[in-house]
């Protein structure tokens, strides 16, 4: 079983990842801005090793977290960025806190995360797999996304960075791009209206994906790095 760090597991899609990690046994530590007693209060809120409260965009502060966290557990196998925000907003409305809370959140987190993650498992000499949920958005134009496209489409080319520069130390790294999800928090109008425009006819649900991360965390899977993988039904072509 791994030792697995979920940022953002405490809804949406995190919440999925970190219910499937946690079911197929491994050890899941999840950071994200939720209290403990929130999360602890979510209606079958999974079993977890650890619950730490962070805000991703105090870089150095959650990345001090996250080496602490895996000197714990004595071990990191599994970094998996999902922590993200999403504004709708036109082009001329964008504003400089704006672009500072997509890019801190987006792109320069994971990126400081990874960092963190990376050196320590190459102080340990031991392989491990960092996944970066990014999103359809990073792929093709999308209006009124333009700041979230533009920190979507940075992670996933990070993401394959990454991957060529690690590769021959045995740390692998994967980007995962889902479509529209919808959740308890999101526009059911606008999402009804998103679906009609998917090429297979539905939306993905936050399962589907925890499902594909699962699969990615397993020993199934480990000859897969620098590779993005789009779940969108056929949203991206």
């Amino acid at each position: 079983m791994k030792k697995i760090i979920v940022t953002g597991g405490s809804s949406g899609i995190g919440l999925a990842v970190v219910r499937a990690l946690s079911a197929a046994g491994h050890t899941v530590d999840v950071l994200a801005r939720r209290s403990p007693a929130e999360f602890a209060a979510i209606d079958d809120a999974p079993v977890v090793a650890g619950y730490h409260c962070a805000d991703v965009t105090a870089l150095d502060e959650t990345a001090d977290k996250l080496t602490a966290i895996a000197q714990e557990r004595d071990g990191l196998d599994v970094l998996i960025n999902n922590a993200g925000v999403m504004q709708y907003e036109n082009a001329e409305g964008v504003t400089a806190e704006s672009i500072a809370l997509h890019l801190d959140t987006n792109l320069a987190a994971p990126i400081r995360l990874s960092t963190a993650a990376v050196a320590f498992m190459k102080e340990r000499e031991q392989p491990g797999l960092i996944i970066n949920i990014a999103s359809v958005a990073g792929l093709k134009a999308t209006p009124k996304l333009a700041v979230y496209s533009a920190s979507k489409a940075g992670l996933v080319q990070y993401t394959r960075s990454l991957a060529a520069e690690c590769a021959g130390a045995g740390i692998r790294a994967v980007a995962v791009a889902p479509g529209a999800v919808p959740t308890n928090l999101t526009n059911r109008v606008m999402f009804a209206m998103i679906e009609k425009a998917v090429p297979l006819g539905s939306l993905q649900s936050a399962e589907e994906i925890a499902g594909l991360v699962k699969w990615l965390v397993s020993d199934d899977a480990v000859n897969v790095t620098g590779a993005v993988f789009s779940v969108d039904g056929g949203m991206s072509l």
